[in-house]
Parts: structure tokens; sequence; C-alpha cells
């Protein structure tokens, strides 16, 4: 596999925007639904919405994959779950383990199964139309971000995961995006992004080299244009890179500080002794986890079909309340979003509609759709 390396970020930006004192800009509150799905789920993927207003999800616990009629509740499975799909076996109409959806066009869904590491395509009826190619250039790990034009974005995780002699410490700070032509075999690499800092984890008696928790990480994502957009994390601003290649410099947001308490660390490492007790790990199995001693300013990001990027900010550990800071293509803040209590964003479909996903108190999931105006 050949990677071409194209204008990217850390290169002096074509335009820059300058940073200028914040703004308040205007909250919206979301607290009376639109719609809600009569219905739950386990553990729902993402969401994006077809022309006729149904959306399409996958069902991550009970490995489905489903088209869903907003105003019946119905679900209809597609496709054909298989237990085993050998390599190399195309499989067509089935998949292994259903974990995100993609809209590949206004007519076109893509289904991303994490298991047999593939993506595929399907019509709006739910038929199955073809496998696509080149989602092993550059690793395993399947593209999540799509343009229409026919080309995937990806990180390039070798460059983290792969490569060190036995003992070598790991020293990367930044990871490359991939710009993958359907069904080609050269990947062009059209950004970096800021990686957690490094620390060492203990398990029982083992040593890894680990992520530090809450360090912060660049984030990005692809508009159907091929535009592309990167949230860093060092200063909390939004920068794009058009089609054409030239990138332009979000303006720099204030963000407050929140520490990261020793509460919070002793309840992560609390779930995460449990998680590898599940696994097979002995009861008290002693754990030692780097963290950072305050959050950063967003703690995950997503965009629009429009181009509105939306930053969730990070919050102290008591506080549920979700708020999202919406950032427009210029870099500039357009408005702040507060979410119900335990809510977070599915996906979005045209003219303003957001889908969160809303949790109960015994863990079920559902989805409402918003409008934001």
């Amino acid at each position: 596999m050949m990677v071409r390396s194209l204008r990217v970020a850390r290169l002096a930006p074509a335009v820059i925007l300058l940073a200028c004192n914040d703004a308040a800009s205007p909250l919206i509150v979301l607290d009376k639904p639109d719609k809600v799905l009569g219905r739950t789920f386990q553990q729902v993927s993402n969401v994006i919405e077809l022309r006729d207003g149904r959306i399409v999800l996958a069902e991550l616990k009970d490995r489905t994959f489903l088209y869903v009629d907003f105003t019946s509740g119905d679900a209809t499975p597609v496709g054909v779950h298989a237990d085993t799909i050998r390599e190399n076996d195309p499989a067509p109409g089935k998949h292994k383990l259903p974990g995100y959806v993609i809209l590949f066009a206004a007519d076109t869904v893509g289904l991303v199964d994490f298991a047999a590491e593939r993506t595929s395509q399907w019509d709006e009826q739910g038929q199955f139309i073809r496998l696509i190619g080149g989602g092993k250039v550059g690793g395993t790990n399947q593209a999540l971000a799509w343009d229409w034009g026919g080309h995937s974005y990806k990180e390039d995780l070798r460059t983290v995961l792969g490569g060190l002699e036995p003992g070598a410490e790991l020293g990367f700070d930044s990871l490359a995006v991939m710009r993958i032509t359907d069904g080609d075999s050269v990947a062009d690499t059209v950004a970096r992004l800021k990686l957690p800092e490094w620390g060492r984890g203990q398990f029982g008696e083992t040593v890894k080299i680990v992520s530090t928790i809450f360090s912060g990480r660049d984030v990005f994502g692809v508009l159907p244009d091929g535009s592309l957009w990167a949230a860093r994390a060092n200063d909390n601003r939004v920068d794009w890179r058009s089609p054409t290649g030239e990138w332009t410099r979000g303006e720099k947001r204030s963000f407050a500080i929140i520490q990261v308490t020793q509460e919070e660390r002793d309840a992560f490492l609390e779930k995460l002794r449990v998680q590898m007790m599940q696994m097979g790990a002995p009861a008290g199995i002693e754990l030692k986890y780097p963290f950072a001693d305050t959050k950063p300013p967003f703690s995950s990001a997503v965009a629009s079909p429009v181009g509105e990027v939306w930053l969730q900010r990070s919050r102290a550990f008591a506080d549920s309340l979700p708020v999202w800071d919406v950032i427009g293509r210029d870099g500039k803040a357009i408005r702040t979003v507060q979410l119900p209590r335990g809510a977070s964003v599915g996906g979005f479909g045209q003219e303003g509609r957001v889908y969160l996903i809303l949790r109960d108190s015994e863990g079920r999931q559902t989805v409402a759709r918003y409008v934001v105006k």
C-alpha cells in the first residue's frame, strides 16, 4: 500500500481566522421532543435518516441491522445474521456484528460490520447492493467517515499499534487521517490529529503503555462534499479542510477548567475492574492507570449534514446534563444545546432534525426526534 502526504493541518494554513473574545451563543434546551419512538433497544450504534423519514440503526447487543418507521414504531430487520463469515467470503446480504451505519448518498445506506471487518451498501428498501473495497487499506479498522464522492477517511492506527520493537517506548503524539478511494490501494494523508498523552498502566503484574485517562485528543469528520473538519483539543477550536485541500483555522474558544477528582478516578478503576472480572480476571486484580489532572474542553464531537460541528463539553463527575457547543463552518460558535439528563446525540436528519438516544432508569434505550430551529 502506498500513502501520499497531502497538505495537512500541521502545515501553514491557507486562511487563518484570528482568535477573538468569546461571544455568548444562544442556549437551546431540548426538552420537548417532536416524536419518541415507541420501542426500546439495548445498545443503539448511531442513527441516520432516510428520505421518507424512516431511520436506520444497528443494535449492537442483539446484533441486528434495522430500518425503523418513526410513525408506527415498526422495526424491520435487514439482512441475515451469520455467526461465521469466512475471510474473502462475499456472503452477500449477511452480517456478523452490525456496528455502525453510514449515509453514502441520499438513497444508499452503509453498514459497518465490526466482527467481519467489512462495509456493505444497501438501498432504501433494505436490499443488499455490494461490499465496498479498500476496507483494509492502512489496517483492518473500517472507515466510519465517507464523502459522497467515493472516498473513505480513517485514522492510520498502524502508526500507534505496530512497528515497535519489544521493550521500545511508545512516543507518538499524533496520527494521520487517510483518504482512500473506493477500491483503491493508495491512501492520501489529509490531516493529523493530536493523541492523548501516554503513561504506564498496571494490570496485575503486567505494566503497559496506555493512554492517559481524560487527556484530550483531536476528533475529525467529513461532509458529503468532501470537506473535512478537525476539532482540536488543545485550544477548543474547529479547523476545516476544503475539498480542494485548503485549511481554515478556527478561532480558539475559552472553556471551563474541570478538575479530575479522586472519586472519579476510583469510579473509573472500579468499572474497569468489573469488566476485567467478567472476562476472567481475578477478583482482586491490582489496577493502576494514569489520569490527567484536568479534563479537555470536549469529550466527543459529531457533525450534521449541513456542516455544524457539535462538541460535547466535558463536565464534572456529578453532572449528568449534557451540553453541546455547535460550531459553524467559519469556526465560530452558533449556539449551545442542552440535552435531557443522560441523553446522547445519535444522529441528524434534514430541516434541523436531531435524533437523541435516551436512557431509562433500567438502562434501556429509545430514540427521540427533536427539531432545532
